[in-house]
């Protein structure tokens, strides 16, 4: 026999040993359980003609695969932590909502909720930011998505109650709730994208802890969860920063036009596609195993604009057609912005889907759009005069089409629109259509780094009352930026 034939016997038969042998028998804990030759060298690329050796394992609703990871008391302890801060913070500041006391909390248990009309920023982005952060609590202790879901609701219903001399309000049960958990799933991903991108470094875990303060805590002190499972592959990021020109914006009110003035301001921002349809690995079976977020951030002398888009695949699967990937199902969304005249706020839920056409093996055709109904959202001006209703808010509905041409190592071209319908039925009154636009140009210029212009439209439309009280206002602006994209395919294969 060849000496290799001798060896691959011999350790067969020692395996056989150390198996009928049991514990008696047993080896150290470090030796190897067979020789080199014997151990089968992995293949570098996965074998695509089994599907189960490329699929990540299957997360279960609640926790991991493994059976366990969660704790109750982590979250619990610290909802009661956030209430005490924001509730302390509220106080110290004077506010007149953190005069608390038992009379109020039995009067608000009594009495019942109410709709209320709080500071359009407070109502659109604090209450569902403040939910996120009760979802990540329970999500960075172990729970699944649905599993984290309950603490959310719980947390906004005890602040309602119990924690706020005003009457329990409806509208931020709905925003906190909703909101909160397609922000904080977002974030949490994020968050964990970030960690496992690359190497370990402080840089990572600062940023992480920014994107995610309360899952940052948890990790810190209690280290990963079960379920804090490795991102999916392959996900895209882009940065912005450059200089934005307003070049025209106004308010029209019942015929009567106000200019706004305009003005040169910053622009920062990111862009994040994560689990992008073109993977050969993942299932998607888990809501927001794919997701997009964008979040611009304009900064000027007097104006501070923000941007905030996320969506996310809550139930659905992938598609392929000979050569082209996609994904499909229903989404769910969250967005919040306030350009200079105008602003606009929905939770959504609906139908979308998301696909990729190679048209050249250095061209492909990128597309998205998304059908949803709007469960609640808020509309309205922005540096309007004082007789012009500040916001309003109701249930709606909400598009989104993005169509966008890649040259893999060259640059892209696109446009994205999203129209938002915001009706009054909650306050009585009216509605309105919002439009938001933006067309980008992208070259390449050095590896990574290339520069973009972007053309941004937001138009709206609202009518309350009667056919004359109308409202009719627009901002426009040019964008010149710097960018730095993770790979040259801007998300393509």
């Amino acid at each position: 026999m060849t000496p290799l034939l001798v060896q691959r016997i011999s350790c067969l038969v020692s395996v056989v040993v150390l198996v009928a042998g049991g514990d008696a028998g047993a080896a150290p804990a470090d030796a190897p359980l067979a020789c080199a030759e014997c151990v089968e060298v992995a293949p570098a690329e996965p074998r695509l003609l089994v599907p189960e050796l490329v699929h990540p394992p299957r997360r279960v609703i609640w926790n991991a695969p493994d059976g366990g990871g969660r704790n109750f008391l982590v979250p619990i302890v610290e909802l009661s932590a956030l209430h005490g801060i924001f509730w302390g913070t509220a106080k110290v500041l004077g506010k007149p909502y953190a005069d608390i006391s038992l009379e109020t909390m039995r009067r608000n248990l009594r009495d019942g909720w109410v709709w209320d009309e709080d500071a359009f920023a407070t109502n659109a982005f604090g209450h569902p930011y403040q939910g996120s952060l009760a979802y990540t609590a329970a999500r960075s202790s172990g729970f699944g998505f649905w599993g984290s879901v309950p603490f959310t609701v719980a947390s906004s219903v005890l602040w309602e109650l119990f924690m706020e001399s005003e009457s329990p309000s409806t509208n931020d049960l709905i925003t906190t709730s909703i909101g909160g958990v397609v922000l904080g799933e977002v974030l949490h991903r994020t968050a964990l994208a970030i960690l496992d991108e690359g190497e370990p470094s402080l840089a990572r875990s600062v940023v992480s802890f920014l994107v995610e303060p309360v899952g940052g805590i948890n990790r810190y002190l209690f280290g990963r969860r079960k379920n804090d499972f490795f991102p999916v592959p392959g996900n895209f990021i882009h940065f912005v920063a450059g200089v934005t020109s307003n070049v025209d914006n106004y308010n029209d009110i019942d015929g009567t036009r106000f200019d706004v003035p305009n003005q040169l301001e910053g622009h920062l921002g990111v862009e994040l596609v994560y689990g992008p349809p073109q993977l050969n690995a993942g299932d998607y079976d888990q809501p927001f195993d794919y997701f997009t977020l964008s979040a611009r951030l304009g900064i000027s002398r007097d104006t501070l604009t923000v941007g905030l888009f996320s969506r996310g695949l809550l139930f659905g699967d992938r598609f392929q057609l000979r050569s082209i990937s996609g994904l499909w199902g229903l989404m769910a969304g969250y967005d919040f912005a306030n350009p200079n005249t105008l602003r606009v706020s929905s939770v959504s839920l609906g139908l979308g889907g998301v696909a990729q056409v190679p048209l050249t093996p250095q061209l492909t055709l990128d597309f998205a759009t998304n059908i949803a109904g709007v469960p609640f959202g808020h509309g309205g001006g922005l540096n309007s005069p004082e007789s012009a209703r500040d916001y309003h808010y109701g249930p709606g509905a909400q598009t989104v089409f993005e169509l966008g041409l890649v040259r893999r190592g060259v640059g892209r071209v696109g446009v994205s629109v999203r129209n938002y319908l915001i009706s009054g039925a909650f306050l009585g009154e009216g509605a309105e259509l919002i439009t938001y636009a933006t067309a980008r140009a992208e070259l390449l210029l050095a590896g990574f780094h290339g520069v973009a212009l972007e053309a941004f439209v937001a138009n709206r439309a609202g009518q309350f009352g009667s056919v004359s009280d109308t409202i009719r206002q627009r901002a426009t602006q040019i964008r010149l930026l710097w960018t730095l994209s993770k790979g040259v395919g801007f998300g393509t294969r």
